[in-house]
């Protein structure tokens, strides 16, 4: 089935490089760069001193500049820092968020050190992002492969995009690939691979869909739903020096998107000793990120991601541009 084509108005841009040592999303866009694209689809590096450092960032986490406070308060105040100079010119080539010029698609390439497997990162603001998680999940289920073949859904309760702080934010459509377990500052094949899948997939979908293309997908899918905001990690223990006092107990490490419950082990002191789940954010929790390299700074948000399973409707495409 088919509805009337959509016309594109403006690039479906592939970004990599927003977190610096984070390589595969480096990897794909000068990858990308050297072949034919699609009409309409244009990689972007976001953040160049960061790659050339070989650092997250170099004064503060570039994918926490986005919000429209935040881009008023640079234009306004000036740019005092690396990031804050670098979110105006990729809002300027990407956007200006929230205007008619916007790019039609942003796709934020992201990797974790967290075992997360391929996680598709939706806002709430941007329905087409759910239709994509759930495209993605479809075309790269795989039973047989433990790591990459279920793929899972992160759904941000951020329903205005003015109020997103992420760079994908910027397009009239936008979502995040996050890849892992991999090290920072290092590509991996089977990581470039997964997100390579997850990135074509993304792009297919939106083709067919500007198409006219009735493309079918379930009513409802399972996500974890995140409640945006560092408060809302299990903050690490820190020294006056914010360097952490305790680390993810081990019987919880590697064990993203599986329960936590109240009382069982959570970090492991300076001494040794086990430090419950003290259930601040439920009897019955579901981690993530835990143990995320990017996490131990203040300005990413200190601490282990804590999400909800839920089960959400999948809007339809003519709701979702």
């Amino acid at each position: 089935r088919r509805r009337g084509p959509r016309a594109v108005e403006r690039p479906r841009a592939q970004v990599g490089g927003t977190h610096g040592n984070e390589y595969t999303g480096v990897w794909l866009a000068k990858e990308l760069a050297n072949k034919k694209l699609a009409p309409g689809v244009e990689t972007f590096m976001a953040n160049h001193a960061a790659i050339q450092a070989n650092r997250r960032f170099v004064d503060e986490d570039l994918n926490r500049c986005f919000s429209r406070e935040k881009l008023d308060g640079f234009r306004a105040d000036g740019a005092a820092t690396v990031e804050a100079a670098r979110a105006l010119e990729v809002d300027a080539a990407l956007g200006p968020k929230g205007s008619d010029a916007a790019a039609d698609l942003v796709v934020d390439l992201h990797t974790t050190t967290a075992n997360m497997g391929i996680t598709i990162i939706c806002d709430a603001w941007c329905p087409f992002a759910l239709r994509a998680a759930a495209y993605v999940q479809q075309q790269l289920k795989n039973p047989s492969d433990a790591v990459f073949g279920d793929v899972k859904i992160m759904y941000n309760a951020i329903s205005d995009a003015e109020h997103a702080p992420y760079l994908a934010s910027i397009g009239k459509r936008g979502l995040q690939i996050e890849v892992g377990p991999t090290p920072q500052g290092v590509v991996r094949w089977d990581v470039v691979d997964a997100t390579r899948r997850a990135l074509d997939a993304i792009l297919e979908l939106a083709e067919r869909e500007a198409a006219g293309e009735t493309v079918e997908l379930p009513a409802r899918v399972e996500a974890y739903s995140v409640v945006a905001g560092a408060n809302q990690k299990l903050a690490w223990p820190v020294d006056e020096q914010g360097f952490p006092t305790a680390v993810p107990h081990e019987s919880l490490q590697d064990r993203d998107w599986h329960p936590l419950r109240k009382g069982e082990p959570l970090w492991r002191d300076h001494e040794g000793n086990t430090v419950p789940y003290d259930g601040s954010r439920g009897d019955v929790i579901t981690p993530i990120f835990i143990n995320e390299g990017g996490y131990y700074y203040a300005s990413s948000g200190r601490g282990i991601g804590v999400a909800e399973k839920t089960v959400v409707d999948v809007p339809k495409a003519c709701d979702s541009f």
